[in-house]
């Protein structure tokens, strides 16, 4: 005798069957996807900083390592950035731009290893006073 709206077993067999195939897939794609995140590459971070006048800029494109130092004021003072990473104790590098305001931003390319941690700032900077009115630091990663 067949009940209206009562399953029978081959109706409960079947969704058993819809169910594991589906947790199947579902757990194939957590798979996927949690090795691609263990497996993708270092995380790349491109950033910029200003003085606080916002006189002098740098910016640090993390591919290509390339460093770049603007002037927006015509002060008589150059803008200098300094690039450096944890644990050195001073610039490892510096990056001039002498062309004045009027004149274009300075890049300096480098060559880091990829997820490289950096540390970079800029100043104003005449030779007579060195630098003056700096940003404050910002780590990034090549």
């Amino acid at each position: 005798m067949k009940i209206r709206g009562a399953r029978t077993k081959q109706d409960v067999a079947g969704n058993s069957r819809r169910v594991g195939r589906s947790l199947a897939v579902l757990g194939s794609s957590v798979a996927l996807a949690a090795a691609t995140m263990f497996t993708a590459p270092a995380a790349h971070a491109d950033g910029s900083i200003c003085n606080p006048g916002n006189e002098v800029c740098a910016e640090f494109q993390s591919y290509g390592e390339v460093f770049t130092v603007h002037d927006y004021k015509s002060d008589g003072y150059a803008a200098l950035g300094f690039l450096t990473w944890p644990g050195h104790q001073q610039a490892a590098f510096e990056c001039l731009n002498s062309n004045g305001a009027s004149g274009a931003a300075e890049k300096c390319d480098y060559d880091f290893t990829e997820g490289f941690e950096v540390i970079y700032w800029v100043c104003k900077y005449k030779a007579s006073t060195g630098p003056v009115d700096c940003s404050r630091d910002v780590h990034d990663f090549a």
